[in-house]
């Protein structure tokens, strides 16, 4: 994915938005020869989400994972992949979207330890979309099968003490596929590790599984705490995937971004991360 690095961007504030509007370096640097060639930013806002940005979020989660369900190729999909947002969204306390000219790009979304909840009205919402899966037959099969992974997930938490041996957790981390390779995605996560710094947060884990480019955690500095693997769990169904939760420092992102500056070269992966895929 050859791309300008998200580490060489410039960031202004739009006065009129309240929003931070990064651009490529290449599009305004101190040369005057590197302005010429590029006349025009590359436009793309990173702006905390609100709740009328659901919708977006939802088609772009369907269009990347639902096939991975059992509900796949069904209007159940969609409604299914509606729960998976919700359900990472329930729990947030900090948020980064990325647009450009209103097109949604991508989006990470946190939990931090004693932050208040962004979206409260995320629970009701939720509770509203698992009754429409219930009363449809595949719906109903596929969200007992997610509701399933949801336990295995908090159980895996348990045996590696995720939770007391950390202070955040990223919930969702999404790129839209027309935004890969543009440094989207590294963007977003920097930025999250620099908003987590900023209210206390050092260590962080995260969800993630083998429909997912896991070598992106690993060249961000996180270590794997423990795997759980599918085929040893027929019980599972078949569109089960395997699971790992990794874990990582804040600062680990920051001492890489200094370093790639110093050797002129960086390398961004626009994959994804969500606390419990589809």
């Amino acid at each position: 994915m050859a791309a300008t690095s998200a580490t060489d961007r410039i960031a202004s504030h739009d006065d009129h938005t309240n929003r931070i509007i990064y651009h490529s370096s290449t599009d305004t640097v101190s040369s005057s020869h590197q302005q010429h060639e590029q006349q025009t930013p590359s436009g793309i806002i990173y702006r905390p989400m609100t709740w009328s940005d659901v919708d977006d979020i939802v088609t772009q989660f369907e269009a990347t994972w639902g096939r991975f369900s059992s509900a796949a190729g069904t209007p159940a999909s969609i409604v299914l992949s509606r729960h998976f947002v919700l359900h990472y969204l329930e729990p947030a306390t900090h948020t980064i979207l990325a647009e450009r000219d209103g097109q949604f790009l991508g989006v990470i979304v946190c939990r931090v330890v004693g932050c208040p909840r962004l979206f409260p009205q995320a629970t009701p919402a939720l509770a509203d979309v698992d009754r429409m899966l219930q009363d449809d037959p595949r719906g109903a099969q596929a969200l007992t099968e997610t509701l399933r992974w949801h336990a295995l997930e908090i159980d895996l938490e348990h045996e590696v003490q995720a939770n007391e041996t950390t202070q955040g957790e990223i919930e969702l981390f999404l790129v839209a596929r027309a935004a890969r390779g543009h440094g989207v995605g590294g963007t977003l996560w920097r930025s999250a590790m620099r908003t987590m710094r900023e209210v206390g947060v050092t260590r962080y884990f995260l969800h993630t599984d083998s429909t997912c480019d896991v070598s992106f955690y690993v060249h961000q500095g996180l270590s794997c705490l423990i795997s759980w693997y599918a085929a040893g769990h027929p019980e599972y169904g078949k569109t089960m995937a395997d699971v790992y939760i990794y874990a990582g420092a804040t600062d680990a992102a920051s001492s890489r971004i200094t370093k790639s500056q110093q050797s002129q070269h960086s390398t961004t992966h626009d994959i994804h991360h969500d606390g419990a895929s589809a």
